[in-house]
This record gives structure tokens, sequence and C-alpha cells, in this order.
């Protein structure tokens, strides 16, 4: 879910792609400090959404306690010039949201919440000046309004807050292996600065006498004789959580739906307590109808507001639906399939006749989507968060509702809660409803599809208004429907429409990113296989088409830039960037990068994405290009160690993974040992492979169509990265050098999950071109109209804009060229159906 939340953070500067946050378009509304000359005596940066004001001649420390003031976008520009009058005087380094645009996406309902609020931050030398700057900011801004940091310890019950952390970019590797923020501890090693919606210290900081007085307040806040004891809690946003309680006295069990002054703002600026009291009011209204959580009052705890309303039992529309869909893993037969249309009928109906009641009371709910219905045991629903609720022919001019969901701009008041519904009907049918938004048009095929899917007639289901207008699409982006354009005739023209794409898309211009990406791209660097450049020039080279020297320029200098702390491994890292140099044709390039990442030192993971076996399959492959023994003795000494940590469950500096698969799991391991024995003909190296395919395939299920998926938590995989499909590649290389019944078995399980008629995404790692790709490797010849079909389905997510043709990433949110996510992994999933012949290196950069 943080994930989910922070990759919203880029989706707000660009409608077409994952954009940096720093690329806002925000010059209109841009604060006057931050534009302009800096003023005399400082120098000004900017890092992001933020303005960096430092006096010349000052270096900051590394770390220390820092001041946060938090503000509303009506009194920001108050806050931040009465603040700044105290810190240029003072001369004391400080940064600051550098718009009003700024501020709101980073105070709006969906972002993370634990570092929400801050718009000021300060950086005092030492604790003396902390006291003494403390002091001026409480008194130049006491009473203005701003939400409280969660993160930081409040001076009061204004908008100054402390908290101690980094003041200077220092990183290092969590438990996780991924490089977070860090401090560094009396020893003098680099910690995670660990930033959490709690207000803590580390255990070696002792707080300045002059806090106690907050550090007390902070210690006896409390509910005092709030009449709810909290259980669990289900949900948070910014704006506030929501519980499942019990009352105090009588033992009933509610939701608490919590609202934060000042957080949790949405399109018009409106804070979660205000659109709290507009659904106190609409369930008010709507009091007595069985489709509506009954009201029982509003309470106040500390700042906090709180609406207390029935709890429903039942799971949401979105759960009920992911735990009946006929996915592969289930019975997707016809009469199993018919089965599950007709209760999704069932709950549509059920939901029609619960919006016609709301409207028969004079409001209208506009907030329609899977994640605000509830369904109970007997298939009817009830309607949750009534924060939108309007009346009935009212109109703000506000477009809510989640992604795929919400009307058309435009769309009659009265008619907002229709196409709600037509979306959620085929929501449940084509879980995929994020593609009408890139295109109005994707919408009668995703219809169609599910109506021939289901066995539907035209007349059954609700219909899509008439009066709701086609949301303009992104420029020149239409829809692709025709299932021919994915006919292995038409391979040709496919990769030059995909390669097109990616060409159109291209900054080299830019040094953050050269394609458009996975928002991961900006963390991990414009570099890496999985989300930057080296696996989209991979993918081109691959597929035949262009792969301009401006390119391949870009990639060496971006590699060349990197910091020697994120060297990263094979996806996430330099050794693929090594790789594919070398593949174009760039071998002094390539030997000069591979040299810069095994300075860096070795990652703690084991997989084949930035792990162990990633690298050492990275230096067999320069052993076998060079004739250099020293890699493959080093490549050697590393399946050692891995095979160590599989055998005694321990080895240092190593730990096992948290699940299986081809990425993050063994089955890297074991694609190590069989490259190693076909390099030197060691037969232990076979027996490991096997012993490492062993421990993957022990974390798979049998589903109950046959089919096996690897288990992750409560989910079921078959994908290439961490699932069945991909443990089954590697299980077939296996094959290729010794029988063994028990795999071949597997394979054969794992096989049919490639063609799975429904797949959400369309990415490499984590959707369909994976599965396919998997499936043309895996599957015998006469299954060839499957693995066709199966192709043919890319219709569902291809988008035209020009003369290229595009796919959405993670999530459906934002289109993405990168390999992981994008269009280059469909074009080498593609090639590696329709030119590919059986070759697993087709796939991988290493085999």
């Amino acid at each position: 879910m943080a994930e989910a939340r922070q990759s919203l953070t880029y989706c707000a500067a660009d409608r077409d792609f994952f954009e940096t946050p720093a690329r806002l378009p925000d010059d209109g509304t841009r604060y006057p400090l931050a534009c302009g000359e800096a003023p005399e005596g400082w120098s000004r940066a900017t890092r992001g959404l933020w303005s960096v004001l430092t006096p010349d001649g000052v270096r900051l420390p590394e770390q220390g306690w820092k001041i946060h003031l938090s503000a509303t976008p009506r009194v920001a520009d108050m806050t931040l010039n009465r603040a700044a009058a105290v810190l240029l005087r003072r001369r004391v380094p400080f940064k600051f949201l550098r718009s009003r645009e700024a501020l709101l996406l980073m105070a709006d309902k969906n972002m993370a919440r634990g570092s929400s609020g801050k718009f000021v931050t300060v950086y005092p030398a030492d604790d003396a000046e902390l006291a003494t700057v403390l002091a001026e900011l409480r008194s130049a801004v006491d009473g203005l309004p701003g939400p409280h940091i969660l993160s930081d310890l409040r001076i009061g019950r204004g908008p100054v807050h402390v908290r101690y952390g980094a003041f200077v970019e220092r990183w290092c590797a969590d438990e996780d292996g991924r490089q977070v923020p860090a401090l560094r501890d009396p020893s003098g090693t680099l910690v995670p600065d660990v930033r959490s919606p709690v207000f803590t210290l580390p255990d070696w900081v002792t707080p300045p006498a002059f806090l106690d007085e907050p550090l007390a307040a902070l210690r006896a806040a409390g509910f005092g004789d709030f009449p709810y004891r909290v259980v669990k809690a289900l949900h948070f946003t910014n704006a506030g959580g929501i519980y499942l309680a019990r009352h105090r006295v009588g033992g009933q069990t509610v939701v608490l739906r919590e609202a934060r002054p000042f957080a949790g703002l949405d399109g018009t600026a409106a804070d979660g307590v205000e659109r709290l009291h507009r659904e106190y009011r609409a369930l008010t209204a709507l009091r007595g109808l069985d489709c509506v959580p009954e009201v029982y009052g509003l309470h106040t705890a500390w700042e906090h507001h709180f609406l207390a309303e029935e709890y429903i039992e039942g799971q949401t529309l979105l759960d009920a639906v992911l735990n009946r869909y006929p996915a592969v893993g289930r019975d997707t037969g016809e009469e199993a399939t018919r089965a599950y249309a007709r209760w999704a009928g069932t709950v549509i109906d059920n939901l029609g006749r619960a919006l016609d009641a709301v409207h028969e009371r004079g409001l209208r709910f506009r907030d329609v989507h899977p994640l605000n219905i509830i369904v109970r045991s007997d298939d009817s629903v009830a309607l949750v968060d009534f924060e939108y609720a309007a009346d009935l022919d009212a109109s703000d001019g506000m477009r809510v509702g989640a992604r795929g969901f919400a009307a058309p701009a435009g769309t009659a008041p009265r008619d907002v809660d229709a196409y709600g519904l037509w979306a959620t009907w085929l929501f449940t049918l084509l879980p995929m409803m994020e593609m009408a938004d890139f295109a109005p048009d994707k919408a009668p095929l995703l219809e169609a599809v599910a109506r021939e899917r289901f066995g539907l007639s035209p007349t059954e289901g609700p219909r899509r208004p008439d009066t709701a207008p086609a949301r303009p699409a992104a420029p020149a982006t239409t829809a692709t429907h025709a299932d021919d354009v994915f006919a292995p005739a038409e391979w040709p023209a496919l990769r030059d429409r995909l390669a097109e794409g990616i060409h159109a898309c291209a900054t080299p211009d830019r040094e953050d990113r050269l394609f458009p990406a996975d928002w991961e791209v900006f963390h991990t660097g414009g570099h890496t296989l999985a989300h930057g450049a080296a696996g989209v020039l991979m993918a081109l080279h691959r597929a035949g088409a262009a792969v301009p020297d401006t390119y391949v320029d870009w990639l060496i200098a971006a590699a060349r830039r990197t910091r020697p702390e994120a060297a990263g491994g094979l996806y996430d890292g330099l050794y693929g960037v090594a790789v594919v140099l070398d593949e174009l044709g760039r071998p002094e390039a390539a030997a000069e990068i591979l040299e810069r990442a095994r300075a860096a030192g070795d990652p703690h993971g084991v997989g084949l994405f930035g792990g162990l076996a990633g690298i050492a399959l990275t230096l067999c492959h320069f052993a076998v290009r060079t004739g250099d023994t020293t890699l493959l003795d080093e490549a050697a000494h590393i399946a050692d160690r891995l095979e160590t940590l599989r055998r005694d469950i321990s080895a240092p500096g190593l730990r096992l993974p948290d699940h299986a698969g081809l990425m993050h799991g063994l089955g890297g391991p074991a694609l190590l040992q069989l490259r190693l024995h076909h390099v030197t003909g060691e037969k232990h190296r076979l027996d490991a492979a096997r012993a490492a395919l062993d421990w993957d395939i022990r974390q798979c299920v049998t589903m109950a169509d046959g089919t096996v998926q690897a288990k992750q938590g409560h989910r079921h995989l078959p994908y290439l990265d961490q699932g069945s499909t991909g443990i089954a590649l590697v299980a077939r290389e296996y094959l290729t050098r010794a029988d063994d019944p028990a795999l071949a078995a597997f394979v054969s399980a794992a096989t049919p999950c490639g063609a799975a008629p429904f797949v959400r995404e369309p990415g490499l790692f984590h959707g369909r071109a994976g599965l396919v790709a998997a499936f043309a490797l895996l599957a015998p010849a006469d299954e060839e109209e499957q693995l066709l079909a199966a192709v043919r389905n890319f219709s569902w997510h291809a988008l035209r804009k020009g003369e290229g043709m595009y796919v959405p990433g993670a999530g459906l949110l934002r289109l993405s060229a990168d390999l992981a996510t994008g269009s280059a992994g469909v074009l080498l999933a593609l090639h590696t159906v329709f030119e590919g012949k059986g070759d697993l290196g087709t796939l991988l950069p290493v085999t």
C-alpha cells in the first residue's frame, strides 16, 4: 500500500507517463521566494519540489534535530514569509515546497501520511541554535493553521514540529537490501533513517532538555473518555484511518472513520474533517436504508474527528471479485464462467437498487467503485464512504471517483452514478477499467471482450449512459482493437510500431532517464535493465530494431554517474549495463562498467534480479567472452556460497529469500549452477541446481485446475518474476541436461499458466508478456493456437499514438517503455514468441 501511494507522487506531473515531481507544471503558483535572484549572501538550489536556501559559507552537519513547519494552502505564503524573516536574519539553512501546487500535491488525501504536512524544513547547526530558532519560529507563526506532521514531535498546538534525522544525503541498504536514506550511528555505521507515521528517535539520541515539555505532552496524549476502543486498523489515508472498534460499555462493534484537521486535501482543497462531516450529514439523511451503514455519532479525541457507523458484515466487491473470478488456477470452464457471470449480475442488480434508494432520498453517491461496495453473504450490497455524496441535481464541477470508474467530465449529475454502475459491472467481468481512462474508445472493446467471454447478450448488464461525453484522451492516443494486429504475419509491422513508440518518447536530453518507465526509474537510476535504458536497448537490439549511437552513449554516461553504493546487480544496476554494452558492441565500455560494479561490493540478496546469482551469471558471461578464468573462479565461489546458504539455511552476509521465483527466489541460483555446469562440466553443479529448484518448487501449490503457482502470502502467482512459469523455465533448462520425471511434471503443470485467458497487466515481469514468452518456450508445438490466442489478447492493452504503439505499466497507471513493465518487455516477449526458437537466452540477458 505504501508503494502504491508513493507511485501517485509520480502521476502528478504528466498524464501519459510516470514523471518526477520536480517537473510538476507549477510556474503559475510558485512562491516569490522560490523565484528570481536568491537573497544576497545566499544560494538557492532546487531539489525535486523543494527550493533550498543556504547562506554562503555555512556547511550543514550530517544530521541532527531539524524543524518542520506545516501549513494550509490558504496561509502557506504567510507562514513562509514569517519563517523566512527569522531564518534569513539568523542565517540558518532551510528549504520549502516551491509552490501552492506542490503543497496541494503533498497534502493530497492519497499521499503517504508519514511525512505529509511538511512545508518548511529548517536545519539548525546544533542544539543551542535549535532552541533559539525554535522559540523565534513559534513566536512568528503562532496561530497559523497547519496539519500535524505524524513523523514529528509537535511543539505546542501550532504548525511547528521537530524531528531527529539526516541533513545531507546518505544512503544505506535496509534489511531487504533496498537503498534508503541513512543516519550515522555512534560507531560510524550508516543505518536507515526511519521515517514512520509516528515520532521515533534513534536509540543513541538524547533529546535536549527544552524538548521535555512537548515530549511529556506526547506521552500524556490519549483519548480520555472516548467511548470506543480500537480493535484493528482497516485502512489508512493521509486524511486519517478507518478502524474496527467496540463500544467500551455496550460492546457494540462499529467502524470508526478518522479525519485529521488540515490533512488529506482533495481537488477542492477540502480536508478530511470537512469530508467527514459531509458524510455524517449524508448518512443522517439516508438513515433507515439497509444499503447504507447506520450512523451512531461524531466524536472528537485529541484534535482528530471520528465518525462512528455500523459495521456491515461482508467483503468489499473488490475482494469478492478477486476471490471468485475465473482466472488461471480456478475452474475456467463454460459452466463455471456462466455461474460467475450470474453472480456478478445479481450483485450489480442489487447495487443498482441501492443507488436508486439513495436517489429517492434526493442524494447521489458519486463515488461508485468496488472498494466502496460491501457484498453481504446473501449478495445484497451496502454502500460505504459517503464523503462525496451530494444533492441529486447539484454539481460542483469536480470529477470524483477512482481511476476508470469516474464519470467523464461534463456528465450530467443524475448520470454520474449510472456511469459508476456500468463501470463497476464491467470491472466484475474484466478487472482493468483503467484502460478506459487511457482511451475512452477502449471501453467498447473491453465490453465486447467481456460479453464474448461470459456469453452475455447485448441487452444484459447496465447500459453506459449515452449522455456521458467521451473524456478527451491523451494527445493523439487511441485504442487498438484489431486482434489481427497481433497475428504472426503482422509481426514485422508490430515490431516497428512498438519500436516507433519507444523512439518517439525517448528523451536523450535528460540525465535522469532516457525512456519513460515505471516510477522506480527515479530511484534506481535511468540506466538499469529492469526500468532503465539498458533493458530497452537490449529489447530493441534483439528484436532487430534500430539502436541509435546516441542512446548507447547516453547509457554509458548514465552508468558513469551512478553512485558506488547504488551499483546494484543484474537487473537493478551496473552489471546489467555491462552485459548490454557488450551485446551492443561496446566491449571497452562494458569492461569499464563491469569494474565499477565489482568495486562496489556484493549485495545481501541472492536472486537473479539484484542479488549474487545475477552478478555471478554476469561474471560467467564475461569469463566465456574474454577467457578470464579469474571471473569464472569468482562466479564459482559465489555459487558455492549460495549452495551453502541453501543447504545450511545460513551463510555469512546472506539470507534465504522470502519467496520463490526466477528473479528473487532460488530460481536464479539454480540457473547459475546450470550455467557453471555447462561451462565446467562439474556434476555437483547439476545437483546443486536441482536442490535449488526443489526449494522454489516447495513454495508452489497445486491449484484447483491442476496448474501450479507460487504461493506468496495470500496470493498465488504464475508470473515470470515471482511465479511458477519463471521457475518452470529454469526447470526446463535442467531437463535439457538430465531426466527428472518430477521436474517434468512440474513444468507440465506450470505451462498452461502462460496461456491464461485473463491477465490484468501487459508487462514482462508481472503480466501477459512474461506469461506468453514462457508459454512459447515451454509448450508443445501442438498448442500453438493457445499461444496465438493469448498473444491476440495484447489488443486489450495496446494503445496507438501517431505511428507508435504503447502499453501501460504497473498498476495500469501510466504508459511505460521499460523492460519490466512496459513496451520494451512486450517487444522482447513477442520476439521470443515469433523468433525465439525455444531459446531461453532470447528472453534473459545472461543464462
